[in-house]
């Protein structure tokens, strides 16, 4: 089982369109994929059309187990939704002193088990739920919108990473994935530049600018299912490939987090 956090410290960067994204393209090549929103917003639950009797508020306390929680949405697809009520769980979490970044961890394994890739929707910021999903992760895509904030909150991240790491040492920045390419404009390529220099083999082919990636969002599709032929399905299904190739290598070495946080602020 791979568990994979779709991470980054500032919003608006393409994290629920890729973690729907990839969890639907899995499912497609025959994996069972664990879909879970972490983010109080509830987006995934929005995008994919479903109406869940009960989300991750519920399973964090107690109420249901999270087999219960756990929504068949495509085949070989399942969801654990989230909604605005995740804002009281979290802060319960927040004010446990000693096992709070845990609590996510603790709710899912069980259920876990049963998937072959567990793939975490987590919300901006440092909260206390994004803690958690980043003390349960071992793998990391770390969405970076090419733009001229994204340097910064790459290096935010970054930072965010190495103190988690220190507690969860299977925890692996092992995807950068730049969105938003516009071809066009000279700024996104000098940045998209400044990425694969800091980060190497990490950064992953870009997600372009893809109109139809926001609209499969209002038809309550992924882009797999609403535009196949688009850009946005070509660039979502690289990175898919991509993440199906590493299963031969699952021992790979984790990038030392320090050493690009280094990187990055030389920059």
């Amino acid at each position: 089982m791979r568990i994979i956090a779709v991470a980054m410290t500032k919003g608006g960067v393409g994290k629920t369109t890729t973690a729907i994204n990839v969890a639907h393209g899995l499912a497609l090549r025959g994996r069972r994929v664990l879909l879970v929103d972490t983010d109080t917003q509830g987006q995934c639950a929005k995008a994919l059309g479903i109406q869940p009797d009960f989300t991750l508020a519920e399973v964090l306390t107690g109420q249901v187990t999270a087999a219960e929680a756990a929504l068949k949405t495509r085949n070989n697809l399942h969801l654990i939704a989230s909604d605005f009520h995740l804002s009281g769980p979290a802060l319960g979490i927040a004010r446990r002193e000693h096992d709070g970044h845990a609590i996510l961890k603790r709710a899912l394994s069980g259920t876990a088990s049963r998937y072959d890739y567990v793939i975490l929707d987590a919300a901006p910021g440092f909260d206390p739920l994004a803690i958690n999903v980043l003390a349960y992760a071992q793998e990391v895509i770390g969405p970076v919108a090419l733009e001229p904030a994204a340097m910064v909150g790459m290096l935010d991240f970054v930072r965010h990473l190495d103190r988690i790491s220190r507690h969860n040492r299977k925890l692996n920045l092992r995807y950068v994935l730049p969105t938003f390419l516009d071809a066009r404009a000279r700024q996104p390529a000098s940045m998209l530049a400044q990425l694969r220099d800091h980060f190497g083999d990490a950064v992953c082919q870009p997600i372009r600018v893809n109109v139809q990636l926001a609209e499969s969002f209002g038809w309550h599709q992924t882009i797999f299912e609403y535009a196949p032929s688009s850009r946005g399905a070509a660039d979502y299904t690289a990175l898919v490939e991509r993440i199906v190739a590493d299963e031969t290598d699952a021992k790979k070495p984790r990038p030392d987090i320090r050493v690009c946080q280094s990187s990055v602020s030389n920059s």
